[in-house]
């Protein structure tokens, strides 16, 4: 007994001199704080801050403010918004003095265990003084700070005061500080008038503004906002039948117009990912940011784009040297159905990177059903027998859904996701290769994905900002363009080989009369209830650049759709053909994409490619019948046809009645020449084209008596030939009338 209560004494020693040592430590930080930080209620609504953006060449892009923004009274407010926050952010918001001592407890042990401040356990009183007076850093100094001007707070101001100032500071992302901003921002309507849906959606975003934006990432602000409403739900805030409707509802946001304003948002995004701050702290850090814009070509660009009446468009250049954004136009980091511009990422790159196809392979383009799933090409035709190449290049949807099979789902989406293309959990069927994915794809993703293949299938992220220096002028950030293999280098230039000839006789045949070195894939997005499109696409990139151009139709209004005209080959391929030729005045471009070591070109046997095997032409093979295309080494033919080693003879049939008819069966790859032979004269009687078919020739009954013969060649191979059999017709020296002498004798032996 003595011993294990010596040990309790040792335990509690030890708890107590760390109680102590904890004690001290925020005693300590407390009265550093008292001498550098002390609340001040002005800093609560204080909004003087702003950032500086430059171009490529460091001249000033835009200065943004962080002016003030209107506040709005929590008593205009619906009861269900203030509720929503205090639902996810702080349920003993009423009840505590500032902090949460059970929830500091926990995420202080976590904290401990990690070495750092990684869980923060923040009431709405203490992300207001972090908002107001504190930076961003995770620090447990910072945090006790925090906790303790949480506390002073709370003792100026009472709880609807603290809620009130709260909502009207916090920042919900897009440049939108205060929930009035975040309103108008989202929705397009005041604070007053907001949804509990909107509501519920706004708060969600407090946590991470960029992860649960509605604008950059739907997908995650609806599965936010549910958890929200959720919550709302449990705290009996709102009924079941409130929850049950909300949850089942969409969320929509208003369309924006204006380019700078959103790409500046973007370029603040960013920046705020890199240095792990937030906007109010790189705004009043003084922070300049460096960017690769050209400023000159992007508002060439933009003034030269067509627009239509409630319809959107967006414009992304890259320079493929280091993947950076050098110009920016439209709603870009949007996310749309991307139609057939999936394809070759989904579909024929995965099955080039695994030997399911290579760009000869035959795939039959016809109506099928997949067990239920009834795809349809565009135009309703079918085409039989066609190579990969022709049916990517013509963006042909069954041998797409044909090659996702093939290659199998899980192999294709992986491969997909090395491109940067991101995917639900629901998208798990044949449909994703015409581009149905639940959230679709943003442009600026789109057109990074297809700089990989200009890059031979090496990803990189999109640089949008080239530095950050601090407002003294150090550097703090430095753009790296760090590459990872999404694909093999033979997979990558197969696929530029193909999307070649989609400017030659594709769909992006727009494109052709630049004269640059150029690969292109066109995708639209159809309404086939009423033949309208809700998305056109066009991405087209060369060694240097890739440019992704994009036009659709926003407002889910189907009176907005673009016309069945006005598709991807018709109005995103003109306005990709725009930026192209004010490229091509600044750059050279006739750099081409060269063949790397590991594809070979191999003469194939087109006899055998009728018969749908890939076999390579012997030596015999007429030239004619030969069809040359690349390979990846790694998946190259080996096997050699045996077609055309030796000449078939054809055997010659002849039948007479009241004429001659003769008749041999043929082949395609094979001429014939029909001949008679006449008191020593030989003579060609007739030339014939050879086919798979019978042949047969009619000519009046000789005087003389005649061989007939029928001689073969290879097409275009005069040197070798093989006759057939003769056929001999002997005439009678008879003396003809109506009544056949011979007949006559006979009839009277036997009668």
């Amino acid at each position: 007994m003595k011993k294990v209560a010596k040990i309790f004494i040792i335990l509690l020693s030890i708890c107590f001199l760390l109680i102590l040592a904890i004690f001290t430590y925020v005693a300590i930080i407390i009265s550093q704080a008292g001498d550098t930080i002390s609340l001040d209620l002005a800093k609560l609504n204080s909004y003087n801050s702003h950032v500086k953006i430059y171009d490529h060449s460091e001249n000033e892009l835009v200065t943004t403010s962080l002016k003030g923004t209107e506040t709005i009274n929590i008593e205009e407010l619906p009861d269900y918004v203030p509720q929503a926050f205090i639902s996810i952010e702080d349920k003993k918001f009423y009840s505590h003095k500032g902090i949460n001592l059970g929830r500091i407890v926990k995420a202080g042990f976590n904290n401990l265990i990690n070495g750092y401040a990684k869980e923060g356990a923040s009431t709405i009183t203490q992300q207001l003084i972090k908002n107001t007076h504190l930076n961003s850093e995770k620090t447990l100094s910072r945090k006790i700070q925090e906790a303790y001007l949480a506390t002073q707070l709370e003792q100026k101001y009472d709880k609807n005061e603290i809620l009130e100032t709260y909502l009207n500071v916090i920042y919900f992302g897009n440049s939108a500080y205060g929930i009035e901003s975040a309103a108008q921002n989202y929705f397009g309507h005041s604070a007053k008038e907001l949804t509990l849906e909107e509501s519920a959606t706004l708060a969600g975003l407090i946590k991470s503004p960029k992860t649960y934006s509605p604008i950059l990432n739907p997908e995650n602000s609806l599965k936010r906002r549910n958890l929200v409403l959720k919550n709302m739900y449990v705290d009996q805030i709102i009924t079941e039948e409130e929850y049950n409707n909300s949850v089942s509802s969409p969320i929509k946001t208003i369309k924006r117009n204006n380019n700078n304003d959103i790409f500046n948002k973007l370029l603040l995004e960013e920046a705020m990912d890199i240095l792990d701050l937030s906007e109010r702290d790189i705004s009043t850090m003084g922070y300049k940011i460096y960017t690769y814009i050209n400023k000159d070509l992007q508002n060439i660009i933009q003034s030269k784009l067509t627009s239509f009446d409630n319809i959107e468009n967006a414009v992304v250049v890259i320079d493929n040297s280091n993947n950076s954004v050098i110009a920016y136009i439209g709603n870009a980091e949007q996310k749309r159905q991307v139609g057939s511009t999936i394809k070759p990422i989904l579909c024929y790159a995965p099955a080039f990177e695994f030997g399911t196809l290579s760009p000869i392979t035959p795939i039959c383009d016809e109506e099928i059903n997949f067990s239920g799933y009834n795809p349809k090409n565009a135009n309703g035709k079918y085409l039989g027998w066609i190579s990969a190449r022709e049916a990517l290049a013509k963006s042909l949807n069954i041998p797409a859904v044909k090659t996702l099979e093939y290659t199998g789902l899980n192999r294709s989406i992986n491969t997909a996701k090395n491109f940067g293309i991101s995917f639900d959990s629901d998208d798990n069927h044949l449909a994703l290769a015409l581009g149905a994915t639940k959230y679709g794809e943003s442009l600026q993703n789109m057109t990074n994905a297809y700089a990989t293949f200009a890059k031979k299938g090496k990803f990189s992220k999109l640089n949008l900002i080239k530095r950050i220096e601090t407002s003294s002028g150090n550097v703090v950030y430095q753009a790296k363009n760090e590459l990872t293999q999404a694909v093999q280098e033979d997979t990558a230039f197969l696929i530029n080989d193909i999307l070649k000839d989609t400017i030659k006789n594709g769909t992006a045949k727009r494109l052709g009369t630049l004269d640059i070195p150029l690969c292109a894939k066109t995708g639209t997005v159809g309404v086939n209830s009423n033949n309208t499109n809700t998305d056109a696409w066009c991405i087209a990139y060369s060694p240097q650049y890739t440019v992704g151009t994009w036009y659709g139709n926003t407002t889910n209004d189907i009176k907005n759709n673009l016309l069945s005209t006005q598709n991807g080959g018709t109005v995103a391929t003109d306005c990709n053909k725009i930026v192209w030729a004010e490229l091509k005045k600044r750059y050279n471009l006739n750099k081409d994409f060269e063949a790397p070591k590991s594809v070979r070109q191999c003469k194939i046997d087109a006899l055998s490619l009728n018969n749908q095997k890939i076999e390579l032409a012997n030596e015999k093979t007429p030239e004619m019948y030969i069809v040359s295309d690349w390979f990846s080494s790694r998946f190259a033919p080996t096997k050699v046809s045996d077609n055309f080693e030796n000449l078939t003879a054809p055997v010659l049939k002849m039948q007479v009645n009241n004429e001659i008819s003769l008749s041999w069966e043929g082949l395609e790859y094979q001429n014939y020449e029909l001949y008679k032979f006449v008191d020593d004269n030989e003579e060609l009687i007739k030339v014939f084209e050879g086919k798979n078919d019978t042949f047969t020739y009619k000519l009046p009954i000789p005087t003389k008596n005649t061989d007939f013969y029928v001689l073969t060649k290879y097409k275009n191979q005069i040197e070798k030939s093989l006759s057939s059999n003769i056929e001999k017709f002997y005439v009678k020296n008879n003396i003809l009338t109506k009544e056949n002498p011979i007949k006559k004798i006979k009839k009277g032996w036997f009668f």
